[in-house]
């Protein structure tokens, strides 16, 4: 479900919100279960975006997240790794537990239940489907990108400039 404000746009579900603010282009993923929230710059959440997409291309990682396979069946030592750019945060999944971990380069890890990662992924779907939402996101590039052009610095993730 989305709401619009001239301030602020947001998206929720069951599991998750996700608040992008206009004015001052910061990002909050607020996890219901887990009754935590975490506030992102532009380019760690574009590194989360990046990180939820590369992992549900994982087929095998798709079966036991969707139950097509049991996941209590699987190698005890079997995992999942996804890292997204330069490490801002990381995927890890041992199916046998029916969790996924995800681990922020600001300190911070959570453990998600199957159910409230593709929660995620969903709510970050339906957000960067919207165009409203992706207008924010160009218009958050842009000026990383006027940022970044006016030093002598290369340019950052949100500028194009991953590896």
């Amino acid at each position: 479900m989305k709401t619009s404000t001239a301030f602020q746009i947001s998206f929720a579900n069951a599991f998750a919100d996700l608040y992008l603010d206009k004015e001052n282009g910061e990002f909050a993923l607020d996890f219901r279960r887990q009754e935590v929230t975490i506030y992102l710059n532009n380019t760690q959440y574009q590194a989360l975006v990046l990180l939820v997409q590369q992992s549900l291309e994982d087929e095998t990682f798709i079966e036991y997240l969707d139950w097509q396979k049991d996941p209590l069946q699987c190698e005890e030592n079997q995992m999942f790794e996804v890292c997204g750019p330069d490490h801002m945060v990381c995927m890890s999944c041992s199916p046998n537990c029916e969790r996924v971990k995800l681990t922020f380069d600001i300190g911070l890890a959570i453990d998600l239940s199957f159910a409230d990662f593709q929660g995620l992924a969903s709510l970050i779907k339906e957000a960067q489907a919207d165009l409203e939402w992706r207008r924010e996101l160009l218009r958050l590039n842009s000026a990383d990108t006027d940022v970044d052009s006016d030093s002598d610095s290369p340019p950052g993730f949100a500028a194009g400039g991953h590896d």
